[in-house]
């Protein structure tokens, strides 16, 4: 969930706005699988769902979660979705400051009493909008940190970056799930469990306890060659899971992840209005059209109304995004796991594909 990320939004932001042409839903629907077969035949496996205006227009798995067993990839398959947890951990504030648990102008301190400088002194806005000045991140992704560590030894780090200017940091995710933990008084992925993942029926989604549930798991091909399904090695951390705990790892059915999009988007009480609005509202400056949101990235046309809404999340082998569209009423989550540049040619095709769907109801 390191620096690949970075690259693939600096691609994914930049998508030119194409101004819709006598295509209807349907027809750009079938564009996007006719795509995905194509990528499919070169060695291409993951699964994609469509919808606009309440309706899905698509949803198919493509290639194999598992070559060799000859598992198809369906959208009911378990597949990493990386730094999309982030998202989740957005959410998990969201609720927290909705609820006057959290004040999102406070320190990082007022909830970690134990954080030492120059960590201690960060503000939580500053913290979910990637503007704290926190490095990228306290080690590897599969390297041991223990809370305590996560805390005394990580927000003890100088910092990379002036506070205000714009750097990811997956550290400052984790921070926030350390920080959704003392509030809540409940682990971050117990939080999300009880308050999203249950109530939204996402039962195939989770960290290092995920369970198939009768779904298989994803496995990943980087030049071909089989990568071991992620639970299983955050699960042998012994909860030494630091590194990636707030900011990727999880992983989640194609199925799931667009019931959390229709509740996001929609009036679904799971997730409150209150919640809602924190989340998709730009707590950072605007810079080239992009500003952030918690656990979002959004995007504005010319006339400064928002275009599009969403998360990538890449580890350089799976890569998965979530799309809203307001506009148009579309929404979109893609997974593929066959490496992260011949995934993200088909997510971009698929994106440039989703911009052209008219406005519902036309």
């Amino acid at each position: 969930m390191r620096r690949l990320i970075l690259i693939l939004f600096a691609t994914l932001l930049v998508l030119p706005v194409t101004l819709a042409v006598a295509e209807t839903p349907q027809e750009i629907a079938a564009a996007i699988d006719a795509d995905l077969r194509a990528a499919e035949a070169t060695g291409f496996g993951g699964a994609v769902i469509v919808r606009r205006g309440g309706e899905t227009l698509l949803r198919r798995g493509y290639g194999f979660a598992d070559r060799e067993a000859r598992a198809a990839f369906t959208p009911e398959t378990v597949a990493q979705i990386g730094s999309i947890t982030k998202t989740f951990t957005g959410l998990a504030a969201a609720r927290l400051i909705a609820e006057g648990r959290i004040d999102s102008e406070a320190t990082v301190g007022t909830y970690l009493p134990d954080a030492p400088e120059p960590g201690r002194s960060l503000v939580i806005n500053d913290v979910l909008t990637h503007h704290s000045g926190l490095v990228d991140s306290c080690g590897d992704d599969f390297e041991r940190l223990s809370t305590e560590r996560l805390v005394a030894h990580c927000l003890a780090q100088p910092l990379a970056h002036p506070r205000g200017e714009n750097h990811y940091s997956n550290l400052g995710y984790s921070t926030m799930a350390r920080i959704v933990e003392a509030v809540s008084g409940q682990s971050w992925e117990a939080y999300l469990a009880e308050h999203v993942w249950g109530p939204l029926e996402m039962h195939t989604t989770g960290f290092a306890s995920t369970a198939p549930n009768g779904h298989s798991f994803a496995h990943g091909y980087l030049d071909d060659a089989e990568q071991e399904v992620i639970s299983a090695r955050i699960a042998a951390l012994g909860g030494e899971d630091w590194n990636l705990r707030g900011n990727g790892g999880m992983q989640a059915s194609s199925d799931d992840m667009m019931r959390f999009l229709v509740a996001l988007t929609g009036d679904d009480p799971a997730i409150s209005p209150e919640a809602r609005a924190i989340m998709l509202a730009p707590h950072g400056p605007r810079e080239e059209a992009v500003a952030e949101g918690y656990g979002l990235f959004l995007r504005y046309d010319e006339a400064g109304a928002l275009f599009r809404a969403g998360h990538a999340g890449s580890d350089g082998v799976f890569m998965s995004y979530i799309a809203w569209f307001p506009q148009s009423g579309t929404l979109v989550y893609f997974v593929g796991n066959n490496g992260e540049g011949p995934v993200r040619e088909a997510l971009v095709k698929v994106l440039r594909h989703a911009e052209r769907m008219p406005p519902a109801g036309t």
